[in-house]
């Protein structure tokens, strides 16, 4: 029988170092610890209105047939989203989430102790955990006052070993978004041998902004090496069936694709996405809600002295110029769920999610009370 001080030790020194990943409280748990029911979430930037109703019809249909394995190679989705973005099926890949696609870009692309990976502060956590995991050096670049990438540092930062780039946009958790005129900044800077992942899990908020730049429209046979990582997750409400999709050039696809887990999306998951793909009632409705969501906690914030920073996104980082924990607690303790970014190395900040009409007043009731405004 191993020592627990042996059985310590048998991960390698990168695994020990990982700091393990904390997701928002569920709803559930808080209650059963304080003993109270109605709580509220607000805390893991999921859609208020649920799932697309297409996309919940689908899943529902697609599990009679649970216990067959699905299409490893996902072939109806991505048929559906090749004819949705005007690309060939080779140039996309599909996860389980974004996450999964950016730890298979770390895992496809990095040589451990050789390659690095390159982001800026305050993005999102996951690139510093995929890289470590895999045991690939990971830097990051600064900001500016508003925490938005400077972009002339990024690519000013980039070596020789470079061989991913993550650039979110937007930004989880900050809602920072990097302008068209940024973006192509950093493209006529960028050697041919780094990789431009474009983490557009926000895409379907951000996209109506005049200068958004899409990411997809960037890539040329001089840019073979950008690669946009998206979800449905976020606006299309499919958080818990985990999928989203890569779109790249087919060579970087077919390396995905070959180092992939096979059946890594479910056939649930699969025909649920399809089919919300396709929702186009449910996407207005979410962005309309989201943009009616954003003007109301952004407004009754500031209303009471807090920063509240610009968001593209489906949340707003607000900073309360002191330790946010204390103020995390407290609205725990009122059944208001937010997120403490210390993990990200914003201490003085909360996130909250964009929730219901009768979420966002509860939240900034809630808010109200606990800072005393």
């Amino acid at each position: 029988m191993h020592e627990p001080d042996a059985l310590a030790k048998l991960p390698p020194e990168n695994i020990r170092a990982i700091a393990p990943y904390q997701p928002g409280k569920p709803v559930e748990t808080l209650e059963r610890e304080l003993g109270i029911t109605g709580a509220i979430k607000v805390a893991s930037n999921e859609n208020p209105l649920g799932p697309s109703p297409l996309g919940l019809a689908a899943a529902h249909a697609a599990l009679a047939g649970a216990h067959l394995y699905p299409d490893g190679a996902g072939h109806r989705l991505r048929a559906a989203l090749a004819e949705r973005l005007a690309v060939t099926e080779d140039e996309l890949a599909l996860g389980a989430g974004s996450n999964e696609l950016i730890e298979l870009l770390v895992r496809t692309f990095c040589r451990p102790g050789v390659d690095e990976v390159l982001s800026h502060r305050h993005a999102f956590m996951m690139y510093r955990l995929a890289a470590q995991a895999h045991g690939v050096p990971y830097r990051e670049t600064p900001v500016d006052a508003e925490l938005r990438c400077d972009v002339d540092a990024l690519a000013a930062a980039i070596r020789p070993n470079t061989r991913i780039i993550f650039l979110p946009n937007p930004n989880n958790p900050t809602g920072a978004y990097v302008t068209a005129a940024e973006l192509e900044r950093l493209l006529a800077k960028l050697p041919p041998g780094v990789i431009l992942a474009m983490d557009e899990a926000y895409f379907e908020y951000a996209s109506m902004i005049p200068d958004y730049p899409v990411a997809e429209r960037y890539r040329s046979a001089a840019r073979r090496a950008i690669v946009t990582l998206r979800t449905f997750s976020k606006a299309y409400g499919l958080a818990g069936l985990r999928v989203g999709y890569a779109v790249g050039d087919p060579m970087l696809m077919g390396y995905l694709d070959r180092v992939r887990m096979p059946f890594n999306t479910s056939s649930v998951a699969q025909e649920a996405a399809r089919a919300a793909l396709g929702d186009e009632a449910h996407l207005q409705a979410s962005r309309a809600a989201n943009a009616a969501g954003l003007e109301l906690v952004g407004t009754g914030l500031r209303g009471l002295g807090v920063r509240v920073y610009a968001s593209a996104a489906n949340f707003v980082l607000i900073d309360l110029g002191r330790d946010a924990l204390p103020v995390y607690d407290a609205l725990l303790q009122r059944g208001v769920i937010t997120r403490p970014l210390r993990p990200a190395g914003l201490p003085n900040c909360l996130r909250i999610s964009i929730g219901s009409v009768a979420e966002n007043r509860r939240t900034l009731e809630a808010v109200r009370a606990v800072l005393g405004a």
